[in-house]
């Protein structure tokens, strides 16, 4: 081990081709992990992190929220349930919105003032009254900030920013968030023609020390079609989140393995380039023990040091980053990418420490003349 770090201190430049070979791969499936979970929070973070204890769906929605309609009567049902301290009717609609004089495609949620639903702000206050709307801090690049204003294309309806959300984004557009009347009002100047507007979930607050388990079976047990859920189930059932999250997390596999190969290439090429100096060693009567555990120790440090490097560099990226850019830092994945290759370059390590230990010193003496 000693000879292992003191080769390290001496000659630092040997290993940092390595060190950075290794910490741009590891970074590459950290960066590639946290875009992927950070687009799945881009198309449910609004329901995943809603304020509510439950959220009520129309049961026939089979979990597609913008398929749910929930008669207004039902709230008052829900809301007369024991266990239930509050309920309230949710919507969610996408209109078109002019900001800057572009025209977005706007996920506007009615919700509030107060109540189980309402958003929860980081920086301004809630939407009290009409014309007030809060947007999520990822959404600010368009010129959102706090006492801006953009329109409703369809009514003409104009919306002053009071509030910013964080990681409260739907179906990865601009998310909006005004009271329930103002939505109520917005949905029917957009559609005159069409029935009674409807909310789209309950929003309900469990009474102190009742078991919301119990309370969702209760729900569903009402005469009223309905399916109530914890927002971070309902949302990750919600349609294509499932495999949009499979699908980054096959990718995540692969690209470790493949990382992992790659580490374990390195190494083996690395020890081949030093086979002269290490059959040196053992010609001048270097025990195996002592250069298989100096080897051991080089590989265990340079990953350490590489996989903590890609770490910070992926974590202090999302912090810096503006909150548009889908980018955070897994924990978890960061451990196991450490480990792994740790492994892996163990395992390429042990190889040669085999042919060292099967060398005679005499034949490597012989073998450098």
């Amino acid at each position: 081990m000693i000879l292992g770090l003191r080769e390290l201190r001496r000659r630092p430049g040997r290993f940092v081709p390595l060190g950075l070979a290794v910490t741009l791969l590891s970074a590459l499936v950290l960066a590639f992990s946290g875009i992927g979970t950070d687009h799945v929070g881009d198309l449910n973070d609004a329901v995943a992190n809603n304020s509510a204890d439950l959220l009520v769906l129309a049961d026939g929605a089979e979990g597609a929220i913008q398929a749910s309609r929930i008669d207004l009567d039902h709230v008052a049902t829900v809301a007369a349930l024991d266990g239930v301290d509050d309920a309230r009717p949710i919507g969610e609609a996408r209109v078109g919105g002019r900001i800057d004089g572009e025209l977005y495609d706007v996920s506007l949620w009615g919700a509030g003032p107060d109540g189980p639903g309402a958003p929860d702000v980081v920086d301004g206050r809630a939407p009290q009254a009409a014309g007030e709307a809060v947007i999520d801090l990822a959404d600010a690049h368009l010129g959102l900030t706090i006492g801006s204003t953009f329109r409703i294309a369809d009514t003409g309806d104009e919306l002053e920013i009071v509030g910013l959300t964080e990681e409260r984004r739907f179906a990865s557009i601009p998310t909006v968030v005004v009271t329930y009347e103002q939505w109520e009002a917005t949905l029917d100047a957009t559609y005159p023609d069409a029935d009674e507007v409807e909310p789209t979930l309950i929003g309900v607050q469990a009474s102190s020390g009742a078991d919301v388990d119990e309370l969702a079976a209760r729900i569903a047990a009402t005469d009223a079609p309905l399916a109530a859920d914890a927002p971070a189930v309902l949302a990750a059932g919600l349609p294509g989140i499932a495999g949009v999250r499979a699908s980054f997390a096959t990718a995540t596999i692969v690209a470790l393995v493949a990382v992992s190969a790659v580490v374990g290439l390195f190494f083996l090429v690395s020890l081949a380039g030093r086979r002269r100096s290490l059959e040196a060693l053992r010609a001048v009567g270097a025990p195996p023990r002592t250069l298989a555990s100096a080897m051991l120790t080089q590989a265990i440090v340079v990953m350490a040091a590489s996989n903590a490097l890609a770490g910070g560099v992926i974590g202090i990226a999302a912090m810096l980053l503006p909150a548009r850019v889908p980018l955070s830092l897994s924990a978890g994945l960061w451990a196991v990418v450490s480990v792994v290759t740790t492994v892996v370059a163990v395992l390429s390590v042990s190889v040669a420490v085999r042919r060292l230990r099967s060398l005679d010193p005499a034949e490597a003496l012989g073998g450098r003349r």
